[in-house]
């Protein structure tokens, strides 16, 4: 008797958080539901088949976001208010996309553990990422960044690329990429790309200006003192890495997770004769 009383104390116990958990604004169920039906960030990474299509990335919450990040999903969801991240839209609920430079999987998944490491975790929606440009407008996507970025990669050959110096941000860590290799590169692939969006005024204040090409391994952070231990750590431990820039990534901005759109291989060179 005893140990049935506890074992439907236990049972309601579990059906009265369960209610609770199910009473839950429509927002954060649909964000809950997605982030457990879709696949891990490993199987997409950034260097995706030039076949993968529309391949979701937004279940790292499942591998990486405690469950007590749901609890704060609607703050974590906003949309950014600085306007100088904001590209010019015909709407306000226009998509927005992400534009980044695609290297070869294994440097990936090395910056990719090292991010993991020191990102914190309830709010480390992404794998390591190299970004060009933060919020290009969707309406502009068919008839002008499309059509631009295929001609800049099919222009472009693959490079070689060093992740280099750690350096501090306001709130966390990053690592830049060796101007002689892969940086300067990087750089003029983004003037390419930037300048005749700039010309026709769709880019916001951010990304109408420059490039600096780093990995951000560690952001948000409001205690120095952790900022501080983790600058430390990396300082003492961290040797360079080696890995090839393979093109360019399109991805749709979903409140914070990111979905390929496309991948532009750069094939300057590699389409001749043997």
């Amino acid at each position: 008797m005893e140990y049935s009383t506890y074992t439907m104390n236990i049972y309601q116990q579990t059906l009265r958080a369960y209610t609770i958990l199910t009473a839950r604004s429509f927002e954060i169920n649909k964000l809950v539901l997605r982030t457990m039906a879709t696949p891990s960030w490993a199987s997409v990474a950034s260097r995706n088949a030039p076949n993968a299509g529309q391949v979701n990335v937004q279940a790292q919450a499942r591998n990486n976001v405690p469950s007590g990040a749901i609890a704060s999903a609607r703050r974590l969801i906003k949309p950014s208010p600085d306007p100088a991240h904001q590209p010019q839209r015909d709407t306000e609920d226009e998509e927005v996309y992400v534009l980044t430079l695609i290297t070869d999987q294994a440097h990936h998944d090395r910056m990719t553990a090292l991010r993991s490491t020191y990102f914190p975790r309830r709010i480390n929606k992404l794998a390591a990422h190299l970004t060009f440009f933060h919020a290009l407008p969707g309406s502009q996507l068919e008839n002008s960044i499309i059509p631009h970025i295929e001609h800049v990669a099919s222009q472009t050959a693959p490079f070689r690329i060093r992740a280099t110096k750690p350096f501090r941000l306001k709130k966390g860590i990053a690592i830049s990429v060796a101007r002689s290799q892969g940086a300067s590169q990087a750089q003029e692939v983004h003037r390419q790309l930037q300048s005749p969006w700039k010309r026709d005024g769709f880019l916001s204040e951010q990304d109408a200006g420059g490039c600096r090409v780093h990995y951000t391994i560690m952001n948000k952070v409001d205690d120095e003192g952790q900022v501080a231990k983790a600058m430390a750590e990396v300082e003492s431990s961290w040797a360079d890495d080696l890995g090839t820039a393979e093109g360019i990534g399109l991805w749709r901005y979903d409140r914070g997770w990111w979905e390929l759109k496309r991948k532009f291989e750069f094939t300057k060179g590699m389409n001749g004769p043997p």
